[in-house]
């Protein structure tokens, strides 16, 4: 049987664009994990991923971020993904931390239904690539950017433990010039630590692209999602959040009210703007 990738939800008519919440389940071994840097650890409460995304879906959901992270030796389990995704009635966006660097994977994961799919690590090794598959597939592929803050500047992680991918700003152009219509920028170093999320790398991402801008890593406490909500007006379409609401910083009701009402400008689509 095909099947049928499911539609974003149209946002409401406005002079803006709604701040959007993006709860997040990470999976591998057919349980919840939190990402944390470039390793993974187990979600002591929580644990069945199904479970996970009906409860943020209760609680008001209208997007889910689920990320396959690697199987131990190597590779991602799709029948989880789908099973997820079978399970849930709002908006997927998928992500594999790995392994999907070519088109056959990426058709595999496009047939899960899931309503879009970011790019990940494996990819950003190969950007000619990438930009080949946002031009077939447009607005239905974003990418991961994975940041390490170094004394060379900002890099992206590539798959593997303390792997590199190269420049950000060089990937950032190519990716942009392909038409990529959305960017999840994370902070490794903040990742699954609920510290603070690096405002300032957000901010400078949104400055030298007209795409949107989701943010991840280190997001605490509501304060933290309020900062980062306040970067709406330059761009940052919407936030992932994961453990602090795992180990009850905050609620995902309380999350909801405290974006509530938050829109960034409206822009042309990335596949009519100018570069």
């Amino acid at each position: 049987m095909v099947e049928v990738p499911r539609v974003p939800q149209a946002q409401e008519a406005g002079a803006g664009v709604r701040f959007e919440l993006f709860p997040s389940v990470h999976v591998a071994g057919g349980r919840v994990v939190h990402l944390v840097g470039d390793g993974q650890v187990p979600e002591p409460g929580r644990s069945d991923p199904v479970e996970a995304a009906l409860s943020f879906q209760e609680q008001g959901a209208t997007w889910l971020h689920l990320v396959m992270a690697e199987e131990e030796g190597g590779g991602f389990d799709l029948g989880q993904a789908r099973r997820v995704i079978d399970a849930v009635s709002i908006d997927v966006q998928l992500m594999c931390r790995a392994g999907v660097d070519d088109e056959a994977a990426l058709e595999r994961v496009l047939a899960t239904g899931c309503a879009r799919f970011n790019l990940g690590r494996s990819a950003l090794t190969d950007l000619r690539w990438c930009a080949a598959a946002i031009a077939r597939h447009g607005e239905r592929i974003g990418v991961s950017l994975p940041v390490h803050m170094t004394g060379r500047g900002p890099r992206l992680a590539g798959p593997g433990r303390g792997t590199d991918a190269g420049d950000l700003w060089q990937a950032l152009t190519v990716l942009d010039d392909a038409g990529c219509a959305r960017y999840v920028v994370t902070d490794v170093s903040r990742e699954g630590s609920l510290s603070t999320p690096n405002l300032g790398l957000f901010g400078e991402v949104c400055d030298r692209t007209a795409a949107a801008v989701l943010a991840a890593g280190g997001i605490a406490a509501l304060d933290d999602l309020h900062a980062v909500a306040a970067l709406a007006p330059r761009g940052v379409d919407g936030a992932l959040v994961g453990r602090a609401l795992y180990s009850g910083a905050f609620t995902l009701s309380q999350a909801l009210a405290c974006v509530a009402g938050i829109s960034r400008p409206a822009v042309t689509s990335p596949w009519t703007r100018p570069h």
